[in-house]
C-alpha cells in the first residue's frame, strides 16, 4: 500500500506510522510478531527506510512496537496482553525470559538535538547514583542500540558531560564517573578544572614559602616586587630601543653582510668595499661579453 504523500499534508512519516499502527489494532500484525524490516516496509509505503524508522520511533513511544538487537521490531505484548516473541519459557529453555529491550528514549517532538537528550539521560542516572563515582559508563556501542541513536550521537554525549567535568575517559579502558565536587562548588568544563586543580598546586607552594612572614611583611615584599618589575620592565625597553637602532645604523653602513668569499677573511677590507668591489667587477664582466 503506497502512502498518498500528494493527498496527505502530514510528514511522511506520520503517514508511515499510522499505517502500522492501523495494521497492528486491525490484526494484521498481531502481539508478537515480527515487523517487516525497514527496506521491505519502505518498498511497501513509497518512502525510505529512514522514514520508516521514523515511523517505528512514534510507534515505540507509544508502546506498540518494541525492538531487539539484531533481530528487529516486534509488536508489543501490550497490544493483546500476550508474551514476547521468539523469546525462550523457562520450562522450554530452563531459564527466565529476559526483558524486552528498551523501547526508544529519544522523542522527536523535543527540538533539542539527540545527543543532549541522551546526555540528558545518562546524567540522571548519574545524579540518582545509578552510575556512582568512579563506576564505567556504559561503551557507547552500548549506548547507541540503547537509545538507537548513532554512534556518532553516543559519542557526542560523552563529550557533552566531559565538557560539564561529570565523566572522564581513560584510553583503551573506557569512560569513568568523576568523583562529586564538594560541598558549594559546581562541576565545570574540564579546562576550567584543570586550571583550578593548577591554582590550587600554586597556592600551596606559596602557602610553604612564605609561611614564616606576617602580613605587613607580605605587604612590603609585594610593594618591593612590584617597585623592582616597574624598574626591570624600564631598563628593558630602554634597551631594546636602544639595541634596535643599533641595528638600523649598522644595516645602514653594510656591516651586518657576510664575508663574500672565503679567501677574503684575512682581507683588511671593509663589507661595504668588499661589495662595492664585487658589484664593479660584475659589471666589468658585462660590459666585455660579445
Amino acid at each position: 500500500m503506497t502512502l498518498p504523500l500528494d493527498e496527505d499534508s502530514r510528514p511522511p512519516y506520520l503517514q508511515a506510522a499510522g499505517a502500522l499502527r492501523d495494521a497492528i489494532l486491525t490484526g494484521e500484525f498481531t502481539s508478537g510478531e515480527r515487523l517487516p524490516s525497514a527496506n521491505v516496509l519502505g518498498e511497501r509505503f513509497g518512502v525510505s527506510s529512514s522514514t520508516v524508522q521514523n515511523a517505528l520511533r512514534v510507534l515505540k513511544q507509544e508502546g506498540l512496537v518494541y525492538s531487539q538487537l539484531g533481530r528487529g521490531s516486534f509488536v508489543s505484548s501490550t497490544v493483546s496482553g500476550s508474551d514476547a516473541p521468539d523469546t525462550p519459557a523457562a520450562d522450554e529453555g530452563g531459564e527466565e525470559p529476559g526483558p524486552d529491550w528498551p523501547v526508544d528514549l529519544i522523542r522527536n517532538d523535543d527540538g533539542r538535538p539527540p545527543y543532549v537528550q541522551v546526555a540528558d539521560y545518562l546524567r540522571r542516572d548519574i545524579a540518582e547514583g545509578t552510575y556512582p563515582p568512579g563506576s564505567q559508563l556504559p561503551p557507547a556501542r552500548e549506548i547507541q542500540e540503547r537509545f538507537q541513536v548513532a554512534n556518532s550521537t553516543a559519542q557526542n554525549a560523552y563529550r557533552s558531560l566531559k565538557q560539564e567535568g561529570l565523566v572522564y575517559s581513560v584510553k583503551g579502558r573506557g569512560v569513568f564517573v568523576r568523583q562529586a565536587p564538594e560541598p558549594g562548588k559546581h562541576p565545570g568544563p574540564i579546562t576550567n578544572y584543570l586550571l583550578r586543580e593548577e591554582i590550587a598546586r600554586e597556592a600551596r607552594a606559596a602557602a610553604a614559602d612564605f609561611a614564616d612572614l606576617t602580613d605587613d611583611e607580605l605587604l612590603a615584599r609585594e610593594a618591593e616586587l612590584d617597585q623592582r618589575w616597574v624598574t626591570i620592565r624600564e631598563e628593558h625597553q630602554r634597551v631594546f630601543n636602544e639595541r634596535r637602532k643599533i641595528k638600523r645604523e649598522t644595516s645602514r653602513r653594510g656591516l651586518f653582510l657576510p664575508p663574500l668569499h672565503d679567501d677574503d677573511s684575512g682581507s683588511d677590507a671593509s663589507p661595504r668595499e668588499k661589495l662595492e668591489a664585487t658589484l664593479a667587477e660584475s659589471k666589468k664582466r658585462r660590459q666585455q661579453r660579445p
